[in-house]
């Protein structure tokens, strides 16, 4: 997998999030969280256990986020709710955009 550099704010739908990096969560069981009214994404740099994440799992950890973004700036509750649809496609999305080929 190629680098890929985290941004630090992007756009989804109307609104701009910001994407921060924390050493672990509140619910130490997740690797990231989005929080629609603050519009944060927040990555985690160590597991529930205390190791540290592989830059690759940062990152699909990301996509997973942006997903449930973008699913609740669509309104798509049903979607944004249903883990497994939300998993399936981010690892998708991440994979489509390591692949392309620009020029």
């Amino acid at each position: 997998m190629k680098q890929l550099t985290l941004p630090k704010k992007l756009k989804v739908g109307d609104n701009w999030y910001s994407v921060d990096i924390a050493e672990t969560l509140r619910d130490r069981m997740m690797a990231g969280e989005v929080h629609y009214g603050k519009r944060t994404i927040t990555l985690a740099r160590r597991s529930y256990h205390g190791i540290p994440l592989k830059l690759s799992a940062l990152h699909e950890t990301f996509w997973h986020e942006l997903v449930h973004a973008i699913l609740d700036s669509m309104d798509r509750t049903d979607l944004n709710n249903d883990e497994n649809f939300v998993e399936e496609f981010s690892a998708r999305l991440a994979k489509a955009i390591a692949s392309a080929r620009f020029g």
